[in-house]
């Protein structure tokens, strides 16, 4: 609750500061009155979005990243809802609304650190918890340093089926069926629920209706969320909540500021680079017969089939030698790359070399088909030789650059290159494709394209 108050009063100096930055010749008392009225707006449309966001359900001291994020996200939701009401509803507000967005991240932030550095947030109490299964997986997560740091363990109750030997650090303190028993009087605070494969679901249904008739909290960790590489959220199919299991972020604000990158970057690409752009094109109408665009069907996310645009590099009916030079090709895998390539006219070498020849792409960025980063888009004759564990590369929009165009280029294997594409997926960011993207300009002026 502390936490809330403190938030409020943020917004509110907010508002306030950006009212005595862009304050013009109105009555004060009018100013103060619409100030007012507009600080109970964005304060009671921040406490609806932060419930629905779970603003608040992430521990702000163990793990700091994610509930920044959550602040910004939940911010910037509360400024555009509240901030098109006021304006809508209210009398003109006082203050610039960009102001208020600044001065709004600024304050936030600045309780969350206030928060961090605070004597008192440091001398909470640890919380009383009961871990009720013996599995593996219970082991791993009670042996965390911030977990044992927030939490003093009481002891532990297996599921029927589980041995007690699992969690050697908990001593066993009842079995699942005196469940009630185990709970009354030993003052709980939390029960960590942590079945194995083994527990029957039926005991899981009953562990919660224990808990709930006493009003002990419960963190659920069931066996089939121990996942590597999906993502986990809840959803709403009209009363009812279910998990959602998914390859990639949903839609968060990251997600779509990766779009405006992308649309921004392509726009801002295509201008500036126009006149390479039209001196490239006239280069390869000129020294060789055929097409200026080389149209190629490749395979972007989720499988899904679309047209992708380079400068033509190789002279025409090239394709259909392919499997012909397939014995020369230096990648191996299904990837195809042949140093010297006879197949490619003197001025589409010159191209490839700085890659040039993908300039073209930037129109795939803006139509949606691709990226600006992510991993290379395949042809579907590769794909159809990837294993299980490659094809999770094509699981996101594929990209102009990647970690593999950045540091693997040409020297590393197949295997190698889908690693680092997975790397990419699974640790992807707004800040990587920003570096990416910068690295990019390197990678390209060392002339190392084929």
């Amino acid at each position: 609750m502390a936490l809330v108050a403190a938030d409020l009063a943020a917004i509110t100096a907010a508002l306030a500061g950006a009212g005595m930055l862009t304050s013009g010749p109105e009555p004060a008392r009018e100013v103060a009155i619409t100030a007012a009225m507009h600080a109970a707006l964005f304060g009671s449309v921040w406490l609806v979005v932060a419930y629905r966001l779970g603003t608040y359900h992430v521990p702000l001291r163990r793990n700091r990243r994610t509930a920044f994020r959550a602040m910004l996200e939940t911010w910037a939701t509360v400024w555009g809802v509240a901030g098109l009401l006021g304006t809508s509803i209210l009398s003109r507000p006082p203050f610039h609304i960009w102001l208020v967005f600044g001065l709004g991240v600024a304050a936030l932030a600045a309780v969350r650190l206030a928060a961090l550095a605070s004597p008192i947030a440091h001398a909470s109490g640890r919380l009383r918890t009961l871990v009720i299964g013996a599995s593996a997986s219970a082991r791993a997560l009670i042996s965390g340093r911030d977990v044992r740091r927030d939490m003093e363990f009481v002891g532990c109750v297996p599921f029927t089926g589980e041995e007690p030997a699992e969690m050697p650090q908990l001593a066993p303190i009842g079995a699942i069926g005196d469940l009630e028993q185990t709970l009354a009087g030993r003052h709980l605070d939390l029960a960590l629920v942590c079945p194995s494969d083994r527990a029957v679901t039926g005991e899981v249904h009953r562990v919660f209706d224990a808990c709930d008739a006493i009003g002990l909290g419960i963190r659920y960790f069931p066996p089939f969320l121990d996942l590597r590489h999906l993502r986990v959220g809840l959803s709403w199919t009209g009363s009812q909540t279910g998990l959602t299991f998914e390859t990639e972020p949903s839609q968060t604000f990251a997600q779509l500021g990766k779009r405006a990158i992308d649309l921004v970057g392509a726009t801002v690409g295509l201008a500036a680079l126009l006149p390479v752009f039209l001196g490239c094109a006239l280069a390869v109408r000129l020294t060789s017969p055929g097409p200026v665009f080389y149209r190629q069907t490749r395979v972007g996310r989720s499988g899904e089939h679309f047209t992708c645009f380079k400068f033509r590099t190789m002279r025409v009916g090239a394709h259909a030698q392919q499997e012909q030079l397939r014995g020369a090709s230096t990648q191996d895998g299904p990837a195809f790359k042949i140093p010297k390539d006879p197949r490619v006219t003197p001025v589409g070498r010159l191209l490839r070399k700085f890659s040039l020849d993908e300039l073209p792409q930037l129109l795939n960025v803006l139509i949606g088909d691709m990226s600006l980063v992510g991993p290379r888009p395949p042809i579907p004759s590769e794909v159809e030789q990837y294993s299980w564990w490659q094809r999770r590369r094509i699981s996101v929009k594929p990209g102009l650059t990647c970690v593999w165009q950045v540091w693997g280029r040409n020297r590393v294997s197949f295997k190698r290159w889908v690693e680092m594409d997975l790397y990419y997926i699974d640790n992807w960011s707004l800040w990587l494709d920003l570096k990416l993207i910068a690295h990019t300009f390197r990678a390209v002026l060392s002339g190392t394209g084929m």
